[in-house]
């Protein structure tokens, strides 16, 4: 779907100066994406970039028994296959869309000769890289460091601010999925946050009831990704 209108809410496309907006502009449209939706498999070629608009895509590693974990999630702070404006990019994850989502979507060939254009997006497309990388490490150390429980709140947390809306639709195995544990676990600590107010929840969604608590018991990784996010967007301008 394409649309006349532009005015971004992903975070580096809002913070390009005018000139490179318009460079980019010829080549965008805007797509919905719905929940289910995989925009690529690891070691597929990529062949479109995509500015985050809005809902939340996860990048997921895949195991040879079947078993996954997230790796990341992006919102309209990503740009999911920027790396791909440096030459002939694979995937090295799968992305799935997690939550309904939209997206500026240009052709890989058209992204890499407006960077070679650009000494400005091409600083973007290496800043989006570094923040995704700086999520991954982070993720992977709350995963392999912090509680199932904490974990959970920072993840609730995490997707409040990506969707802007206190109800999060998601499946019970998608939660155990991307938390790397098993299901009745994620029964009991939902039904934990449930009984301290913090949540209520029902089979497919979350509705945050206490937002300020979930952040209290939510683990650090919250504010080092929200000062990361802050520091390299703040680095584009």
């Amino acid at each position: 779907m394409a649309t006349t209108a532009f005015e971004p809410k992903n975070f580096f496309l809002s913070a390009l100066p005018a000139a490179e907006q318009l460079r980019l502009r010829p080549y965008l449209a805007l797509h919905r994406m719905p929940q289910g939706l995989v925009l690529q498999e690891p070691g597929q070629r990529i062949e479109h970039v995509h500015f985050v608009e809005s809902g939340m895509i996860s990048l997921v590693a895949l195991m040879q028994d079947g078993a996954a974990i997230e790796t990341a999630t992006l919102g309209r702070e990503a740009i999911l296959g920027a790396l791909s404006a440096l030459g002939n990019h694979t995937a090295g994850t799968r992305a799935i869309v997690q939550i309904d989502a939209t997206a500026w979507r240009l052709p890989v060939a058209d992204f890499r000769t407006a960077v070679g254009q650009s000494p400005v997006l091409r600083k973007m497309a290496l800043l989006s890289s570094e923040l995704m990388l700086a999520q991954m490490q982070q993720t992977a150390a709350c995963n392999a460091l912090h509680t199932a429980d904490r974990r959970l709140c920072r993840w609730i947390i995490q997707v409040r601010d990506r969707i802007d809306d206190d109800v999060i639709r998601l499946t019970h195995d998608f939660l155990a999925q991307m938390l790397a544990v098993r299901r009745p676990t994620v029964s009991l600590i939902a039904y934990g946050l449930q009984e301290a107010g913090l949540i209520r929840y029902q089979r497919g969604k979350i509705a945050i009831l206490d937002r300020a608590g979930l952040e209290r018991g939510a683990c650090e990784c919250v504010g080092a990704l929200r000062e990361k996010t802050r520091r390299i967007i703040a680095d584009l301008a």
